[in-house]
């Protein structure tokens, strides 16, 4: 069995990298990265966050859109952003899943791609 190879969050794109900022400034907790390149055909990196209730989902969601945003980012598509238990932002080379903790603990896609590298964060254990 190989190793599986992993990233730093220095090699992720810029605009994953501003995702991921802007998603702790809004106090998003337990981020993962996976690199999906070689397991879909649709998207290369998936950014999954908690947040702690559906208004803070939502406030993540925000915080991220607008970061992006001000650098003429949009997604292509989304869905469950005004719900709040499980937002979906496709940007195309990535996707970011913002879950309410509970609903990411029962749907578990970290397991589903679970021989997906990771990318090591470097994040304090607090966030994590």
């Amino acid at each position: 069995m190989t190793a599986k190879p992993t990233w730093t969050r220095d090699e992720l794109p810029q605009a994953l990298k501003q995702a991921l900022e802007q998603a702790i400034d809004k106090q998003a907790r337990a981020p993962m990265i996976l690199r999906l390149t070689e397991i879909l055909g649709y998207t290369d990196w998936v950014l999954m966050l908690s947040g702690r209730s559906e208004r803070h989902v939502r406030g993540i969601v925000d915080g991220i859109l607008a970061g992006l945003s001000s650098q003429g980012i949009r997604p292509m598509a989304s869905d469950g952003v005004q719900e709040g238990n499980w937002a979906l932002l496709d940007f195309d080379d990535f996707i970011v899943h913002v879950f309410y903790h509970p609903v990411r603990n029962f749907y578990d896609l970290e397991s589903m791609w679970s021989d997906a590298p990771r990318v090591e964060l470097d994040l304090s254990p607090e966030i994590m």
